[in-house]
């Protein structure tokens, strides 16, 4: 339906004669259609954003058990750090005690 409206309209705006309109016609359709192929290759597809769902549901896991991993590396290191500085202090206090004496 197109293909006509744009042959009538080269044909009766622009004067050509109906060979040189029939070829305008089909040279705009095949520079549309390079276009859209070219564009084509570009559209993601169901399965792509199906692959990119599952992708971000692993790195979610990954980024959760890195996470968790981190806390526990974090108390681990406080733990001991408090248990440091209480050996430290008891042996200050001995220390003293010691010195005392």
């Amino acid at each position: 339906m197109n293909h006509i409206r744009l042959y009538d309209l080269f044909r009766r705006e622009l004067h050509l004669s109906d060979d040189k309109a029939a070829e305008f016609v089909v040279a705009v359709n095949d520079i549309s259609g390079m276009t859209f192929d070219t564009n084509k290759d570009q559209l993601a597809t169901k399965n792509d954003i199906h692959s990119l769902k599952n992708d971000i549901h692993l790195l979610e896991l990954s980024l959760r058990k890195e996470i968790q991993q981190s806390k526990e590396d974090t108390y681990k290191a406080i733990f001991l750090a408090g248990f440091v500085q209480f050996i430290a202090i008891l042996g200050s206090v001995l220390a003293i005690i010691k010195f005392m004496k």
